[in-house]
Order: C-alpha cells, then sequence, then structure tokens
C-alpha cells in the first residue's frame, strides 16, 4: 500500500524526493513489492521519472556483489534514475539480501497460514430448516468466492502471457487467490 507521504511527493512533482524514496524501498523491501507498487504509481504521474542510462560500467560479476557494491549503486541510482538501473539494481539486492527476503517470504508465509478471526466462528444454527438455509447460504457465498478468486487467477495469467514475464506482484496475488479458493472450498464442503 502507498504511502500518504510518497503520493504527495510524487502529486507536488518533486523528482528527487521521488527517486530517494524508491532508492529506499530497494532495502525496506528487498522482495519489491513495495518498490513496483511505487514504480506504477509514479510512471504514470511523473512522466520524466526515468532518464537514459549514463553508460557507465554496472558490476556484472555476482560473486563480487556484497553490501559495498549494493550500496555505491543505490547512489548512482538517485543520480541515474534509468530502467537499466533499476533492473540492474533488483538483481543485485536480490543477491546482496537474500536472507532478509527469505525471511520475509517465510513470514508471509506463517502469517498466511493462520485463518482469519472471522473465519473461526459460525454461530450455531436455531433450528433445522434455520440450519438448511445457513448452509445454502455458506455454500453460495463460498461458490462466489471460488468463482471471484478463480477469475483473478485466470486475470494474472493473461496478463503474465500477454507480458511473457512474471512481477513478483502476480506470485503474491496468485498466492492470495489460492488462499481464497482453498478457504471457500473448506467452507462449501463443512455446509454440505
Amino acid at each position: 500500500m502507498l504511502s500518504q507521504e510518497f503520493k504527495a511527493t510524487v502529486s507536488d512533482k518533486n523528482l528527487l524526493r521521488t527517486r530517494i524514496m524508491l532508492k529506499d524501498s530497494f532495502v525496506v523491501d528487498p522482495t519489491f513489492v513495495q518498490l513496483d507498487e511505487m514504480l506504477s504509481y509514479a510512471r504514470v504521474y511523473l512522466p520524466g521519472l526515468f532518464v537514459p542510462f549514463d553508460g557507465e560500467c554496472l558490476e556484472n560479476d555476482e560473486a563480487k556483489w556484497n553490501d559495498n557494491v549494493m550500496n555505491e549503486e543505490l547512489v548512482q541510482l538517485v543520480t541515474n534514475f534509468s530502467e537499466t538501473r533499476v533492473n540492474h539494481l533488483k538483481k543485485v539486492v536480490s543477491k546482496v539480501l537474500k536472507p532478509e527476503i527469505e525471511k520475509i517470504r517465510r513470514k508471509k508465509i506463517e502469517q498466511s497460514a493462520r485463518p482469519p478471526i472471522s473465519s473461526q466462528f459460525t454461530p450455531p444454527p436455531v433450528s433445522r430448516e434455520s440450519s438448511l438455509l445457513t448452509k445454502e447460504a455458506n455454500r453460495q457465498k463460498a461458490l462466489k468466492v471460488l468463482k471471484n478468486e478463480g477469475g483473478k487467477i485466470q486475470n494474472i495469467m493473461t496478463e503474465v502471457t500477454s507480458r511473457h514475464t512474471w512481477k513478483p506482484t502476480n506470485v503474491d496475488d496468485m498466492e492470495r487467490a489460492a488462499r481464497e479458493i482453498l478457504r471457500a472450498a473448506k467452507d462449501y464442503k463443512n455446509n454440505r
């Protein structure tokens, strides 16, 4: 979710501050979910966000990628905010901050495994007729969720196929939809 501060910075057309905030997001969220969302927003409202690549040498030897190289590349990004540097920096950060990325992903998986509080409680039925109506309503609700989330997955796959590439947000969105599908399938089974 985009911060109000970032939206205001973009709205003010403050290119330098926007680029610094984007640069910072590489380290704040090395999974690039935040960065991709911020870039998508900034591209729409700041057409001059990116500049042509200055052609300066980028360290391509992965064996040399470390904190110092990453920090130097982050500094260079602010002065030459080019798509070439952004894409290169993503590779560097992915390697240098790999342990942090894995920790963030594990935490997300753990959080997603916990059922939401709202799905843990179902009030007891008052009568048999009421019970049948409640079960039917729950089944219909589950079917609606299955249809909606299946549609989301289908839309993501269409987008990925047309672009011939996956974005990290695509994977996260697929994961969320899959969790909802599993929950809905369980709800449907429990109300047969």
